[in-house]
This record gives C-alpha cells, sequence and structure tokens, in this order.
C-alpha cells in the first residue's frame, strides 16, 4: 500500500494514486480485463475524497488503461506495453502487419455505399467532374478486440464493380489482384482525436476515447489517386514507427 505525501512540492494527489494503479497494472494485480477497486473502495483506502479518486481514474483513461462502464465499474483494458507497433516507412496491409506480430484478424465491413463528396476528398481522390465515391467502412479486430476503425474512399467511375464483390480483409491485395493496380506511394498524415459517439460505439470504448487519426492518400505509378483511407487507431494499442534518413545541415549562405 503506498502512502500518499502531502508535503509540499509533492506530487498532487491523484497522480500519485494514478502511478500507484498503473504499477499495479503493469505487474498483473489487476489483469486486462478486471475490474478496478470502486471509487469508494479507493478512497476508503487511502483516506482520500471521491473527486480525488475519480481525478486518479481519468487520468488512467486517458492513457488508454482502464475504460469506465456506467453502473458496472472501471474496467482494465491494456499494460503501457502493451501496444502494437506500426511502421509508417511502405505503404502497408494491416492484415499483413498483425500476422507478422501474431495476432489473429478478423474484419467487420460496417456499411458499404456510393457518397456525393466533399469538394476536399474529391480533390484529394481527383474525381474530375464525377464527384461520387465508394466508402467502405470497417472495424478491423486484433485477437477479437476492435482496434482499428477505418474509411475507404474510392473513385465510383473506377471501382464501382467492387460494390457487387466481398470485401476481403486486404482490400489492397484485391485493388491488386482484381483492378491490376500498382500502390506505388502514399502520402500519410497524423493527428489526435477524441473519438465521437458512433465511432466510440463501434471500438467498445467510451465517447471522447483518445485515438490517433491517420489520413493515406495511396497513388499508383502513374501518380492517380487509388484510395483516400481514414483510419482511426486506439490510442492505448497503437505506437507508430517513423524511420528517418541521414541529416542534412541546412546550407545558410
Amino acid at each position: 500500500m503506498i502512502e500518499i505525501t502531502k508535503e509540499r512540492g509533492a506530487r498532487p494527489k491523484y497522480l500519485q494514486l494514478s502511478d500507484w494503479l498503473k504499477g499495479m497494472i503493469e505487474k498483473g494485480r489487476y489483469a486486462i480485463g478486471e475490474r478496478l477497486p470502486s471509487e469508494i473502495e479507493l478512497s476508503q483506502m487511502f483516506s482520500m475524497n471521491r473527486n480525488t479518486v475519480r481525478q486518479a481514474i481519468l487520468q488512467l483513461v486517458n492513457e488508454g488503461l482502464v475504460i469506465k462502464k456506467n453502473g458496472v465499474g472501471t474496467f482494465v483494458t491494456s499494460r503501457v506495453d502493451n501496444k502494437v507497433q506500426y511502421s509508417l516507412k511502405n505503404i502497408t496491409s494491416l492484415t499483413s502487419e498483425f500476422s507478422k506480430l501474431g495476432i489473429q484478424t478478423e474484419t467487420l465491413v460496417v456499411s458499404k455505399k456510393v457518397i456525393h463528396t466533399t469538394d476536399d476528398l474529391a480533390e484529394k481522390l481527383m474525381l474530375g467532374s464525377d464527384t461520387r465515391a465508394i466508402q467502405i467502412k470497417r472495424v478491423r479486430y486484433g485477437n477479437g478486440m476492435p482496434l482499428v476503425l477505418e474509411r475507404s474512399y474510392l473513385s465510383y467511375r473506377e471501382y464501382k464493380k467492387i460494390l457487387n464483390m466481398d470485401i476481403p480483409d486486404s482490400l489492397y491485395q484485391m485493388l491488386i489482384d482484381e483492378f491490376d493496380v500498382a500502390l506505388e506511394r502514399s502520402i500519410q498524415t497524423l493527428r489526435a482525436i477524441q473519438l465521437p459517439d458512433k465511432d466510440a460505439q463501434l471500438l467498445e470504448v467510451e465517447s471522447g476515447f483518445p485515438a490517433t487519426l491517420q489520413e493515406s492518400i495511396i497513388y499508383d505509378n502513374n501518380n492517380i489517386a487509388v484510395e483516400l483511407l481514414h483510419s482511426c487507431y486506439r490510442g492505448d494499442k497503437f505506437v507508430f514507427k517513423v524511420e528517418s534518413g541521414r541529416f542534412s545541415p541546412m546550407n545558410i549562405q
């Protein structure tokens, strides 16, 4: 049991408690899927008021280590080191990346439909006058847990046959095999987001849960955009790896 330090200059009490809980999760005292002690139990254990305990729990929620289920309790969802390392060096299939890590994959196709695009999406996909696109929304599972929500956008004019086809785990392999597309290069951007209600439900987390949104534009060997992909990665399950080249000093005249 920890002793909460109240001396001047000490870390806030809620952070001391969250650090202790984090340590217990790392040591396996509280396993993934297990319920933490309630706010009342923790406040009694550490002689803290419930607001302080609530702050400590919220800290763990924001770090993606636990999830609060209303009326049920707070449950451990991850350890700090229990993350998928995802490389941004090449165009990769999530199915292939998971396979390399020994993660069993499943894919749920939530929807597949024709949409009229925004100006921004139409420009990125180089759609020209026909601004229709196919949107494919999928949830990607790893070892039975929803990890990634994907929205793929493709030109309706070029890929409308997909509407009558089953979507395999690897959409990229399907594009290569069925449409003879060469996936030559991609431009990827990343930003931190909080999941809106509907996306959070699909990933089985609370609304506002931290995530990383990756936008990828995939081009063929003629520099034509093939796909615009928006991927929401659960913030508690992924770290991203970028390999950089040699340092080049600035040439200041």
